[in-house]
């Protein structure tokens, strides 16, 4: 309860209001309560980050393991507008944190561990469906992604709205398909991946 409280309080205005006194309003509990639990308030915002990274890392553990480089992609493109481009708390709460990541070094650990976690798990993806690609070339395409991410999530916490973030990523995509081979798909390929594309906009939405 305190913790879902915690990060209803973040979602709306930032990790730098999440302050004793209004947690205690936010949770409906006495100060007591709070602190028989929780020694600092430091204590509360490492317990919600961890709630967080954990929910997002058994949610992308749970998308099916993708058979093709296609496959992956298309995952990675799920995973990106479902577990970090969506309008909701505990999305809106992880984005206080990657803000406030910049002063806290805590923070900053926890966050790089996500990042890391999430990044390991990619790699092994591609590498079992990339056989005579150089492993630097993997690894740098996983690093673009988890630069990708970071940026995609950034801008739609700006207020850019799905449909552009999209068509962002499209363009992005076609690098990655490059790096890994896959730019010379015919045509009629690159057809049917843009009418998916609106599908998915509008499911997103």
């Amino acid at each position: 309860m305190i913790l879902n409280a915690a990060i209803s309080i973040i979602s709306k205005d930032g990790l730098d209001a999440l302050t004793a006194g209004r947690l205690i309003d936010q949770a409906g509990i006495s100060k007591g309560g709070l602190y028989h639990h929780f020694r600092t308030m430091a204590e509360v915002e490492s317990e919600v980050l961890e709630l967080l990274t954990q929910n997002i890392t058994l949610k992308i553990s749970s998308y099916p393991t993708p058979a093709t480089k296609n496959e992956f992609l298309e995952i990675v493109e799920q995973e990106l507008f479902e577990c970090f481009i969506v309008n909701n708390e505990p999305a809106r709460a992880l984005f206080g944190f990657i803000s406030a990541s910049a002063n806290n070094k805590t923070i900053q650990v926890l966050m790089r561990r996500l990042m890391d976690e999430i990044s390991l798990q990619r790699l092994q993806q591609l590498k079992a469906v990339s056989p005579g690609v150089a492993h630097v070339t993997l690894h740098n395409t996983v690093q673009i992604i988890s630069t990708l991410q970071m940026g995609l999530m950034t801008r739609f916490f700006i207020a850019e709205d799905v449909v552009s973030l999209k068509s962002y990523w499209r363009g992005c995509r076609g690098m990655l398909e490059e790096l890994l081979g896959l730019a010379g798909q015919s045509i009629e390929q690159q057809g049917t991946i843009e009418i998916e594309g609106v599908t998915d906009i509008l499911k997103y939405q």
